[in-house]
């Protein structure tokens, strides 16, 4: 950090210094120029050309650093205008993401479900792309708040959605519903890939210690997307799915199989 420090402030003594002496260069010039000039009127030389020559070399030298300060300033409004539009662009896409991103979890919200959502189901009707979607929930999470505090269950919700995300590809995205329930969208793949993953989640989660205290599990739905879909109504058989593996004792993975490719 203070290499850093330095090197951003570097240039701007430099400037500083520049410009100092510029001016002071231009002090001394106006001096000399108007010692020069008093001497032409109060004793006037047999030959002023010689003191005229001076006169007119002080100024050409006067116009010289007048340029040389304007170029200064210039180059340093533009540094000044670089780092302004580096800083822009920076709080443009951190605003970005503010819009996409659930604030605790981190993964991507409700919004940015929709907006993937019917953009995938546009690619299944239009290119017959192939896009399953898992839905899982917390088992119990009302009870782990109430045992171990809400802010527990706040950092258990952000190291879940950290730890699952990673798992996942680079093509897949990872939503947050509400609760303790997410959902993880998966385009070209087909159901019953993503019923796999959906198991493999399962049971990596039930092994694992969550904050090195607390064990869970997880409830997962999984349902393929077919061309006639909507948002709504793949949305509708992802929650039957779920509701499906929670009604069958939780810690499972249930399949809604309604979707054309099972037909």
């Amino acid at each position: 950090m203070s290499t850093e420090k330095h090197t951003t402030h570097r240039p701007k003594a430099r400037y500083k210094a520049f410009y100092i002496l510029s001016v002071l260069a231009l002090a001394a010039l106006f001096c000399v120029s108007f010692g020069v000039i008093y001497t032409l009127i109060v004793s006037p030389p047999d030959k002023p050309e010689t003191m005229m020559r001076m006169v007119y070399l002080i100024m050409v030298g006067g116009f010289f650093i007048l340029a040389a300060q304007a170029l200064l300033i210039l180059k340093r409004v533009m540094s000044v205008m670089d780092c302004d539009a580096v800083t822009a662009e920076e709080m443009a896409e951190r605003l970005e993401q503010l819009a996409i991103l659930d604030d605790l979890t981190k993964a991507y919200n409700r919004g940015k479900f929709e907006s993937v959502t019917t953009r995938e189901l546009a690619n299944v009707r239009r290119y017959q792309h192939e896009l399953s979607g898992i839905i899982f929930d917390v088992d119990n999470f009302k009870t782990i708040n109430e045992d171990h505090g809400y802010s527990t269950g706040d950092r258990l919700l952000a190291n879940l959605a950290h730890y699952v995300n990673g798992k996942l590809r680079n093509n897949d995205y990872l939503f947050r519903w509400r609760g303790g329930k997410f959902i993880i969208l998966a385009p070209h793949t087909e159901l019953d890939k993503a019923a796999l993953v959906a198991e493999k989640l399962r049971q990596i989660v039930s092994h694992k210690l969550f904050g090195g205290k607390i064990k869970m599990s997880i409830s997962l739905g999984v349902a393929q997307a077919n061309a006639e879909d909507t948002t709504d109504t793949f949305m509708q058989r992802l929650q039957a799915a779920l509701a499906g593996a929670k009604n069958s004792g939780k810690n499972r993975v249930a399949i809604n199989k309604n979707d054309s490719s099972q037909s």
